[in-house]
């Protein structure tokens, strides 16, 4: 089997072949399915990301989900005490209330404001992004291991959310792992 950072190097070529146009009609058809899922709809709180430029855009069904009431919480950067080189930006989850007013943070991504600090085990349900999938629940991220981190206490539904060229037969399998319960792409 391919080693992880290989498979990420293919899955970054394959989705940074998506048009501009493809990318957005994905990310509409996933809009539509986030706000016709009666899971979602149901849900009190609701653990989102927003988009790198090669990940599906969801704000759009955030926004409407914010106006009815959910409680949404994004992954904001925090820095630990140890040594950053080493270790990493840590991340924990936030309430948010408004994805329109951004402020600039590290790696030039943008922020709405932070609200309350949440435990992820609050959430009913994550979205989470991904380089690659597998029907099984299994995902390859970036390489960091943040997400696999920041779900490791969470028993709720976790949802993989990608572009239909994410979708692999096999992804290799380490123990830190964090399964998904659904792909959607």
């Amino acid at each position: 089997m391919k080693t992880k950072n290989k498979i990420r190097q293919e899955l970054k070529a394959l989705i940074g072949r998506l048009s501009p146009e493809e990318k957005q009609h994905q990310s509409s058809l996933l809009c539509d399915k986030l706000l016709q899922d009666p899971g979602i709809l149901s849900a009190k709180t609701l653990g989102i990301f927003l988009p790198l430029p090669d990940e599906p855009d969801l704000r759009p069904a955030f926004q409407i989900l914010l106006e009815h009431g959910t409680r949404i919480a994004l992954p904001f950067p925090r820095k630990s005490d140890a040594d950053i080189s080493v270790r990493g930006p840590l991340w924990s989850f936030h309430w948010i209330h408004d994805l329109a007013q951004t402020r600039t943070g590290p790696w030039n991504l943008t922020f709405p404001e932070a609200g309350g600090q949440v435990n992820v085990t609050e959430l009913d349900t994550v979205l989470i992004p991904g380089r690659g999938f597998t029907l099984q629940g299994n995902r390859i991220g970036r390489g960091k291991g943040y997400y696999d981190r920041l779900l490791k206490n969470h028993q709720g539904r976790r949802i993989g959310i990608g572009f239909s060229c994410q979708l692999r037969e096999h992804l290799p399998v380490e123990p830190h792992d964090i399964p998904l319960t659904e792909i959607w792409i």
